[in-house]
């Protein structure tokens, strides 16, 4: 699992899912082992993915924990009823995103 998101790396993402469609839908079945695997996939294959809620307005963040625990993807950003979720490619070669690098502090501790 990738490690936790700086605030600029956050908006950087969020920036990048802005234009991006739905990739997939999460129903009234639940968390089946079929959507884990789709999901799965699709995380692979695209890294930055956004999902959509549909009818589980009280679920969603406890659904989205479990989706992040179950994938390793780190959740970027819920807002009403999608969520964007970032997955960096475990094949290095392969990876499409390349993230801002975080700033370290100086010896001194200014940033």
């Amino acid at each position: 699992m990738p490690g936790p998101l700086t605030n600029p790396q956050r908006k950087f993402l969020r920036g990048l899912a802005h234009s991006l469609p739905p990739t997939m839908q999460l129903g009234k079945q639940g968390l089946t082992p079929n959507f884990f695997h789709s999901l799965d996939l699709a995380l692979t294959n695209h890294e930055l993915l956004k999902l959509r809620f549909a009818n589980l307005q009280d679920e969603r963040k406890e659904l989205s924990t479990q989706i992040c625990a179950q994938t390793g993807a780190i959740q970027v950003s819920m807002v009403g009823h999608t969520a964007v979720y970032y997955r960096p490619s475990p094949d290095p070669e392969k990876r499409k995103l390349v993230l801002p690098r975080a700033k370290s502090a100086e010896p001194d501790g200014r940033v």
